[in-house]
């Protein structure tokens, strides 16, 4: 195994747990905050859950953009992207929200040994958006079940 796959692999790894970590965080103190002000009204609360989990999985793409940047700035032997002339940091940013998000458009692509760390942030970004996904269905339930609740009363 050569330097740069070895910087890719460990750099992907970091970069895998520390989104993990991140959402997990945001997650686990979303879910406080919610259970402590349990009087506010359920638009509210879908918005606090929803616009924090939002902002946790732009954090999570910033963390695998400047990841990738930082690794072809330092090691130029890990690879390039093809498909734009100019690279800057934003157009890091962009193929990170692409792979996310399992979107993939295509128009901008890694090469070279970095394509491991988008790759990976493409199934690091399913996992994490279904959990969100689940998250979000357990807190509008309950909302379903309070509403029915009241009613039956």
């Amino acid at each position: 195994m050569t330097q740069e796959h070895v910087i890719v692999v460990g750099g992907t790894l970091g970069l895998a747990m520390l989104s993990m970590l991140v959402h997990y965080e945001v997650s686990f103190y979303l879910r406080l905050l919610l259970e402590r002000h349990s009087g506010f009204s359920r638009r509210a609360r879908i918005m606090t859950l929803t616009s924090g989990l939002f902002c946790s999985h732009v954090i999570q793409i910033w963390l695998f953009g400047a990841g990738g940047w930082l690794m072809l700035e330092l090691f130029e032997h890990t690879g390039t992207l093809g498909g734009i002339a100019h690279i800057r940091f934003l157009d890091f940013i962009y193929l990170s929200a692409a792979s996310y998000t399992t979107v993939g458009y295509g128009d901008i692509f890694p090469l070279g040994h970095i394509r491991f760390l988008f790759g990976t942030e493409s199934l690091v970004g399913f996992m994490l958006l279904t959990w969100t996904a689940s998250l979000t269905f357990v807190e509008i339930r309950t909302h379903w079940q309070d509403l029915e609740d009241r009613n039956n009363r």
